[in-house]
């Protein structure tokens, strides 16, 4: 598939396991990656977000798509358990390839170690893992898109320090959390444009809301995924109109 690249790390990654003579770990991490990976893209593909690259690191992969801030929390839950559904079902396949004496038991206990290790490691609410989406959704279905951030990047660094602080300095758990420390950093910065972009899909889009949500005075934190807001009994686009004319960076 041309949407799926490897990242030059993961290059690195394979030429080291190779040479080092551990060529089967490494193969069935990029295996379980990929698969993983698929079971995001396939839920994308149903829900009809066009995925427009696939970028697979040695320790995960990165989906980046056309999907617009203000999505369905409930959708964006269960795409982001896609992949960990996709691990799941792996156990069982391999299961059976062991049990039909395709592969050994070497191979299916280094499968269970890694697989379980991945799930785990994806389950953490660090930003950008499936873990950090997952929160995210959960907290968009009940507060402020604006809240919510704020919660999960919250989040993402006490447990990211809970995750150095569990681990040891192996050069795998080096890069990993150099990679999560950058994904975090550049998403700081950005956390203005994310807002404001959220806001702004409101303004130009017609979104599907299942509820309206009444407030007294315009406030731009206030806004929540799926609910169409009235201020003083104005609707909300009239208000972010305004916004974003008289918006100054």
């Amino acid at each position: 598939m041309k949407l799926i690249k490897l990242d030059i790390t993961t290059y690195l990654y394979i030429i080291l396991f190779f040479l080092c003579g551990n060529y089967k770990k490494i193969l069935l991490i990029l295996f379980i990656t990929i698969a993983h990976e698929m079971g995001h893209y396939i839920l994308f593909k149903i829900y009809n977000i066009k995925v427009l690259s696939i970028k697979i690191y040695p320790f995960g992969g990165i989906i980046t798509t056309n999907k617009l801030l203000n999505f369905n929390p409930n959708k964006e839950l269960i795409i982001s358990l896609g992949g960990i559904s996709i691990q799941l079902l792996l156990y069982i396949i391999f299961y059976i390839l062991l049990n039909i004496n395709l592969i050994n038991n070497y191979t299916y206990n280094l499968f269970i170690k890694l697989n379980t290790s991945l799930i785990i490691f994806n389950l953490l609410p660090i930003y950008p893992l499936d873990g950090h989406i997952i929160l995210n959704s959960i907290l968009n279905k009940f507060t402020s898109f604006n809240k919510a951030y704020n919660i999960t990047i919250i989040s993402s660094f006490i447990f990211l320090i809970i995750f150095i602080i569990y681990n040891n300095f192996k050069i795998n758990n080096i890069l990993i959390i150099s990679f999560i420390i950058y994904k975090l950093y550049t998403l700081i910065l950005n956390l203005k444009y994310i807002k404001n972009k959220f806001l702004l899909e409101r303004c130009i889009y017609e979104l599907p809301y299942d509820k309206i949500v009444y407030n007294k005075k315009f406030n731009k934190d206030l806004f929540m995924i799926n609910k169409l807001h009235y201020f003083n009994f104005i609707n909300e686009k009239k208000y972010l109109n305004n916004y974003f004319h008289s918006y100054k960076d």
